[in-house]
């Protein structure tokens, strides 16, 4: 084995970046063409280790305190890692396309997402447990005590399959979607609310370890719908039930900002932090997508009660609505996505990230939360944290 002395030393610099490679002492009549061949060597090192650490990298939000995820369709496209840090499951996880049939459960898909998830260190999302909508045909057709019964057998069955889910949206649409068998579960009650409390007492008996996620569509661009949306989360929060809030972000094309903003910091006040949970802009006019973009996002990123935002859908053709996918079908980047990669990419994310390095501040009023996602060890303090943040 030689030494290093006995290697001469190669140094390439790449803009700000130096390459050093070293390579056997020759004499010097040999010396040019060695060192000619070893530069080749070098340079090819230098773009297959650029190109590995890209792929490693590359997410819009990586490094952030929040992230911004993304539906996973069915099977996985490609591309996914290259720009989105988090996951949720689009229709594979929906109670009609788990169990259509009664007790014939069908997890492939949802297998599929959490899997990828879990083994790329993304946080998994589950949508849905009680909805309104995409439910099983069936559910109607049997009696109350057999509906309370099989709603909390579809809650246990889940969580003993994906035990370490990060993020549960408990009840989906409760101001827009009762589903039909509410009254099962205590249906308005006491409180006005009780199937939903139902609903939440059992996501947390299940799957203690989740955060417990409220979500619905057209809230915060309306004041009537935040203050009623508020009053559930309140009677969620006074038992210790819920832990996120969910905003859709669905359908805001037309919202003001400062509805926008007034009904954010509504919410925020609730102490809990807020997920943009679906957002899109349906606008089939490059100019006018990226105008929206660039009006909206910002809004949402930068406030300091926003701690993540999942899009519902990037690729033309494989999106909910038709004209908000951000890549078309060809593989080109509409606009809006080139846009959106550099904002992301240069912000923090809001008031409680420091500016610098997109991390949480050291005196911010929140804390990290022991979970299955993203943990990492902090050697000054010899402790072990995770990317993800909650209200102390």
């Amino acid at each position: 084995m030689q030494s290093v002395a006995n290697f001469l030393p190669c140094f390439l610099s790449f803009g700000k970046k130096i390459l050093v490679y070293y390579f056997p002492s020759v004499d010097t009549k040999n010396m040019k063409k060695s060192i000619q061949r070893s530069r080749i060597w070098a340079v090819g090192l230098y773009v297959f280790l650029t190109l590995l650490s890209f792929q490693a990298i590359a997410q819009l939000a990586k490094d952030k305190c929040k992230f911004l995820g993304n539906v996973i369709p069915g099977s996985t496209p490609s591309d996914f890692k290259t720009y989105w840090n988090q996951i949720t499951p689009e229709n594979a996880g929906k109670w009609g396309s788990v169990e259509s049939t009664r007790d014939a459960m069908s997890w492939s898909g949802l297998d599929n997402a959490y899997h990828f998830a879990k083994d790329n260190g993304l946080p998994f999302k589950w949508h849905t447990f009680v909805w309104g909508q995409q439910q099983p045909g069936w559910i109607g057709t049997i009696t109350q005590s057999e509906q309370k019964d099989e709603v909390e057998e579809w809650i246990k069955s889940f969580c003993e399959r994906y035990p370490e889910t990060d993020y549960i949206d408990v009840v989906n649409e409760p101001l827009h979607a009762v589903p039909d068998y509410a009254a099962a579960l205590g249906g308005s009650g006491t409180t006005g609310w009780d199937w939903v409390i139902w609903s939440f007492e059992k996501a947390r008996q299940y799957c203690p370890n989740a955060k417990l996620v409220l979500n619905d569509y057209n809230i915060i661009k309306d004041d009537a719908a935040t203050d009623k949306y508020i009053i559930i989360i309140n009677l969620l929060n006074e038992r210790d039930l819920i832990d996120v809030i969910g905003e859709q972000g669905h359908f805001m094309e037309t919202a003001s900002l400062t509805a926008i903003r007034k009904n954010l910091d509504k919410l925020h006040a609730a102490e809990l932090p807020v997920h943009i949970s679906e957002y899109d802009v349906n606008l089939a006019d490059d100019q006018a997508q990226i105008q929206k973009y660039q009006e909206q996002f910002p809004v949402l990123w930068t406030h300091p009660g926003v701690h993540g935002i999942t899009l519902w859908g990037y690729r033309q053709g494989r999106i909910w609505r038709k004209d908000s996918y951000l890549i078309r079908s060809d593989g080109s980047a509409r606009p809006a996505l080139t846009w959106l990669s550099a904002f992301v990419k240069a912000d923090g994310g809001g008031t409680f990230c420091n500016a610098e390095t997109g991390m949480l501040y050291d005196g911010a009023p929140m804390e990290a939360y022991s979970g299955p996602a993203y943990s990492w060890v902090d050697s000054t303090k010899m402790v072990t944290k995770t990317a993800f943040w909650v209200n102390e």
